[in-house]
C-alpha cells in the first residue's frame, strides 16, 4: 500500500512541472506558437464532431484533427494533417 502513496505523491509533485515538449513540422515547415513564438509542443488529437453524426450517436465516425499544445503559454494549434516530430 505504501507504493500507492509514494506514486500518488510523485504524481502530485509533477503536476506543477512544465512538459518539455518537442519541435514539430507540418507541410515541411516548423511550427511556432502564434502567441508567444516558442517552438515546443505536446501532440494530441481531437474529434471534429458534427451535429448530424452526434444526432445519430455516431461521433466516433467523425474526422480527427491533430493538436499541438504550446508548452509555454498553452495555446492549441489545430492541423488536419499529422505533424512530424523533429526526430522522426
Amino acid at each position: 500500500m505504501s507504493d500507492f502513496f509514494r506514486s500518488l505523491a510523485r504524481g502530485i509533485q509533477s503536476m506543477g512541472d512544465e512538459p518539455e515538449g518537442e519541435r514539430y513540422a507540418v507541410a515541411g515547415k516548423f511550427v511556432a506558437c502564434t502567441h508567444c513564438q516558442r517552438d515546443r509542443f505536446v501532440e494530441g488529437s481531437a474529434l471534429l464532431n458534427t451535429a448530424g453524426m452526434s444526432f445519430m450517436n455516431l461521433d466516433w465516425a467523425n474526422r480527427a484533427a491533430a493538436t499541438l499544445t504550446c508548452t509555454n503559454c498553452g495555446r492549441i494549434e489545430w492541423f488536419l494533417s499529422d505533424p512530424q516530430a523533429e526526430g522522426e
